[in-house]
């Protein structure tokens, strides 16, 4: 009798380890849930290895890979779909916060799952503000990876568990706070700004606070051009710094 083992990988910055285990869960190998990955990742044989993974336990053969942020964001642009989109929170020529931004703007319900080197827990708090719907170490094993897939399957965000993750939640809303004096925002501004880091559109925003998109809108625009930014992901890189000065 010949029994089939399924395999298990161990990522360790940018290697992949292929081993065998035969307790391999078939919840998630026999789930159709998810059809479509798009993985931006500038590493170009780490992205084939995570496409290989997808195929053989998710039978997932028309994942997409973009080396580059704006390609990836280019193809949402013209009409292309995804179920998941795998980010690495680094890529050389975009800032990911802008991909990300961008994307929710096309796609507000899309799924994406960073999957990064850079863990720290401001990252990873970042993250969960910004609406992503899951964070995973690439330093990960198989099992927490595919873990983080059938939570995104069932309508779950998925984040891995660390020390004083109260403390970079307080850490983040300190910094929003000292910035917004530094840079004399107004109460209004300030409710705004903090609406969308939570990643809400401005119908949203307009019936929490009970004004019109329109101003909604107007209040945006006066915060960029308060903050010197064109995005959002130009303020995320200012409480970047603010958080590094301490």
């Amino acid at each position: 009798m010949i029994m089939k083992f399924s395999p298990t990988v161990y990522l360790d910055n940018y290697h992949v380890f292929l081993n065998f285990n035969p307790l391999m869960s078939k919840k998630v190998k026999d789930s159709n849930k998810i059809q479509q990955v798009v993985i931006v990742d500038d590493h170009e044989i780490f992205a084939i290895g995570l496409k290989h993974i997808l195929e053989i336990n998710l039978g997932i053969k028309a994942g997409l890979h973009f080396s580059c942020a704006q390609a990836a964001l280019n193809y949402f642009k013209n009409g292309g779909g995804a179920d998941l989109v795998i980010l690495e929170l680094y890529i050389s020529e975009m800032n990911s916060f802008n991909f990300l931004e961008q994307v929710k703007i096309l796609l507000p319900k899309i799924n994406i799952l960073v999957f990064s080197m850079q863990q720290s827990n401001f990252n990873i708090s970042l993250c969960k503000k910004l609406g992503v719907t899951g964070f995973v170490r690439k330093n990960t094993y198989l099992k927490d990876f595919l873990q983080a897939i059938e939570e995104v399957q069932m309508g779950k965000k998925y984040f891995p568990e660390f020390e004083d993750e109260k403390a970079s939640e307080e850490l983040i809303n300190n910094s929003v706070e000292r910035i917004c004096q530094q840079y004399r925002l107004s109460r209004s501004e300030i409710k705004i700004l903090d609406k969308f880091l939570e990643q809400k559109k401005y119908r949203e925003i307009a019936d929490e606070l009970c004004l019109s998109p329109q101003t909604v809108r107007t209040h945006k625009r006066n915060i960029y051009r308060k903050f010197g930014v064109r995005n959002m992901a130009g303020i995320v890189g200012l409480l970047k710094l603010e958080l590094e000065r301490g």
